[in-house]
């Protein structure tokens, strides 16, 4: 893992200002080859009658072990979609406008550019289709039928997507095949595509130095046969375009393997919000995950928002503020995230969606008070009240310890957080309690020990999020040693 992190790292140096990075294809190294292909004494796909077929154990498994990883088929980058938004042209109309931002429900925008990549592949090595990609899910006549109908808004995609199906009769092993692909290949993606990010789980990721140029979707061959579940018992996380995939839990035997299609941070939610952020044509059932029971949640009559708020452009104008006024604004967005309907005049006023953002009384997702706890712990450290900023940080601990998966990789980083601060006010034990179970946690799911732990977090801890001092400095503690070290020293694991 180490070299390819070293790869993403010099694809985010490299990049061009303007057009990024290019996009990640990496060799899967020779020690990983083996858990490229199933591993028919573990593993086993079986048919679900509620799901399809899945992945299952034939023996039990524990947790850490690492099921499979995978290069994908194809893969595109987010920032690799323009919209016609970005184009430049003032000639766009407002209802063409309003049905392209409009796309991402009918699985458009860069899943289109994907259906291209893969299709390329595919004419230029059709045993991909016959052997892989045709394998997967909707299979048969009658889910072709009942799924939506893939039509792309985007003529410039649509015209490439076109001349790439009539080109697939020239090939001989496709010849008379171009009709179901033309049929399936769109749906197959739209079931079966997969977020591709790498240590987006860090605060550092989106920084200068981060990886979020490299996110993208892709489709992957054996991956593909993992079901969705409101509990996943694996996880996964990427490298570039390599990804891993991890039982995050002690598996039985005889269980079938899953993972979330929603990010780890809404399965807490109630099972009415699940189903709109899932944008399938299955449901969720009323069971929960949570140990306590699921969260409340909107009723279908709700006036909540029916998807997160705080996002990453509402974070980003926040911390564009100075602390004061951005500590003040955070405390009114925690007050409306939480239900409770501001005075009239005294609601937030950021750029986005204003009617989400209303103080309506309507409790808004719970990853959006988490993300509004953790810009609050950030700023109160910037001013100085590392105290304060510490139970905010144990608060967010908990937060991903009862509301998320098992191990999530979340959970590390708020341990994390947590120990340095700890550390910042001299409060060792609780600092090396922190810490310790983070890298238990970050070794049960990456692997490596201490080593690959500090390597994945070179850029975290670069952030300068707290005020130095005379004992506790930027560069170390005690007037030499730095904080990662004497938190995490290099010792064998």
């Amino acid at each position: 893992m180490e070299t390819l992190l070293d790869q993403a790292d010099a694809l985010i140096k490299a990049a061009d200002p303007d057009d990024g990075p290019e996009r990640p294809s990496f060799d899967i190294p020779e020690s990983l080859l083996p858990l490229t292909m199933p591993n028919g004494d573990v593993l086993e796909i079986r048919e679900n009658p509620s799901k399809g077929r899945g992945w299952c154990a034939k023996q039990p498994i524990p947790a850490g072990t690492v099921l499979f990883v995978a290069k994908p088929i194809a893969m595109a980058l987010d920032m690799e979609y323009v919209g016609p938004d970005q184009n430049n042209d003032e000639d766009v109309d407002e209802e063409f406008m309003e049905e392209y931002e409009n796309q991402e429900e009918q699985g458009s925008t860069v899943n289109e550019l994907l259906v291209l990549e893969v299709l390329q592949s595919i004419f230029s090595n059709p045993s991909i289709w016959t052997e892989q990609v045709s394998l997967l899910y909707p299979r048969d006549s009658v889910d072709i039928e009942a799924s939506p109908v893939w039509i792309s808004r985007d003529d410039s995609i649509f015209g490439q997507y076109e001349a790439l199906i009539e080109q697939l009769e020239t090939v001989p092993a496709l010849q008379g095949k171009s009709k179901e692909i033309s049929q399936r290949l769109p749906l197959i993606i739209r079931y079966n595509v997969l977020s591709i990010e790498t240590c987006p789980e860090l605060l550092s990721h989106p920084g200068p130095n981060g990886h979020a140029p490299l996110s993208g979707v892709g489709l992957y061959h054996w991956p593909s046969f993992f079901n969705h579940d409101g509990r996943p018992n694996v996880s996964r996380y990427a490298v570039g375009d390599i990804m891993w995939f991890v039982t995050n839990q002690d598996i039985a035997g005889g269980s079938e393997l899953c993972i979330s299609y929603l990010e780890h941070d809404i399965l807490c939610e109630s099972p009415q919000r699940r189903n709109l952020m899932l944008r399938m044509d299955f449901k969720e059932d009323e069971g929960v995950f949570l140990k306590g029971g699921a969260l409340p949640g909107p009723s279908a009559e709700s006036d909540g928002p029916d998807a997160p708020v705080v996002d990453d452009d509402v974070q980003n104008e926040l911390m564009g503020m100075n602390t004061f006024e951005r500590l003040e604004a955070i405390d009114q967005l925690i007050q409306q995230a939480a239900g409770e309907a501001l005075p009239e005049g005294e609601g937030v006023d950021l750029e986005g969606n204003e009617d989400d953002m209303e103080a309506h009384g309507e409790a808004w997702f719970q990853c959006d008070l988490q993300n509004l706890r953790i810009l609050k712990a950030i700023t109160l450290e910037a001013m100085g009240f590392s105290d304060k900023a510490l139970s905010i940080w144990e608060e967010c601990v908990r937060f991903t310890e009862t509301q998320m998966p098992p191990n999530d990789e979340t959970s590390i980083v708020m341990r994390v957080q947590a120990a340095l601060c700890s550390l910042h006010l001299k409060q060792e034990t609780v600092a090396r309690q922190h810490a310790s179970v983070a890298l238990q946690r970050h070794h049960l799911i990456f692997g490596g020990g201490v080593g690959r732990f500090r390597r994945r977090y070179r850029q975290e801890f670069l952030l300068n999020l707290r005020p130095a001092d005379s004992t506790t400095t930027a560069s170390g503690v005690n007037g030499g040693v730095s904080m990662e070290e004497f938190l995490w020293p290099h010792v064998d694991y």
